[in-house]
């Protein structure tokens, strides 16, 4: 007989696993995208049954930002001109492939700071950009993956919480799962390196959140420290001002992850 595999349960809720996301994301990657597992459908299942403790409410008239690359134009005088609204919102049907929607499904995403908005854009020194401030148009409720501690479930739980004797709580587990989430959707990809299958698992699970009436999701910044929103609804914001900005400074930090190679003449 095979292996029995434990599933995650939405009746507790509780995740079989600390490794339930990375699970759930490799099978849509590689297996399922469609026409899902049991073992996919109760993972989805368990984690909308535990981000009802992890709701939070965006007031009418709360600002946020969104930057893009370039301006509208500049004139002989040094004047420069930013983008108007038809450029600083996405348009429908004509949305690129995102970690929060597919080809042609705009979302739009905002960011809680200017800094972290033209972060995101993965910007160079003396970039154009422009700057919007937009204003929430009604009160949102929005699923919260922001936290104040490491992101990524591995560093959630620690070598001990993983690979040691001490068996982690399920609050511990749940934490881990939604630190798993965090990451996926903040850790930076760049169009050249990624594919449908990479913005899989983060798609589902956005859908998965506006099927059940929710108007957005909230994730950490692996920039500048912020956050980000995605409204699923792109008129649930107005643009209210917009400014031509300058990138003055990138910040590079950088880590050997491998030991040297070393070649004779």
């Amino acid at each position: 007989m095979g292996k029995v595999v434990e599933l995650d349960d939405p009746s507790v809720p509780r995740f079989a696993s600390w490794r339930s996301y990375s699970l759930f994301a490799f099978n849509v990657r590689t297996a399922r995208r469609y026409v899902w597992t049991r073992e996919i459908d109760a993972f989805l299942q368990t984690l909308l049954a535990t981000t009802v403790k992890r709701l939070d409410k965006i007031p009418h008239g709360a600002r946020f930002y969104r930057a893009q690359k370039g301006w509208a134009s500049s004139n002989e005088r040094g004047h420069h001109y930013p983008y108007g609204p038809d450029r600083m919102k996405p348009q429908e049907r004509r949305a690129s492939e995102g970690r929060a929607n597919s080809v042609g499904i705009p979302v739009l995403y905002l960011a809680t700071s200017p800094e972290t908005a033209v972060s995101e854009t993965r910007p160079w020194v003396g970039a154009q950009v422009s700057v919007g401030t937009f204003e929430v148009t009604r009160d949102l409720t929005i699923v919260n993956f922001t936290h104040e501690g490491p992101t990524g479930a591995f560093r959630k739980l620690g070598l001990d919480g993983i690979f040691g004797e001490r068996k982690p709580s399920t609050e511990q587990i749940t934490d881990a799962v939604l630190a798993d989430i965090d990451d996926a959707f903040s850790r930076p990809v760049s169009r050249e390196d990624s594919s449908a299958a990479d913005y899989a698992p983060t798609q589902i699970l956005t859908e998965l959140f506006k099927d059940a009436g929710y108007d957005g999701i909230a994730y950490n910044s692996h920039f500048k420290g912020g956050h980000n929103v995605a409204l699923f609804d792109v008129e649930a914001a107005r643009l209210r001002v917009c400014a031509p900005y300058e990138v003055k400074e990138v910040q590079i930090a950088i880590k050997q992850v491998d030991a040297e190679l070393y070649y004779e003449n």
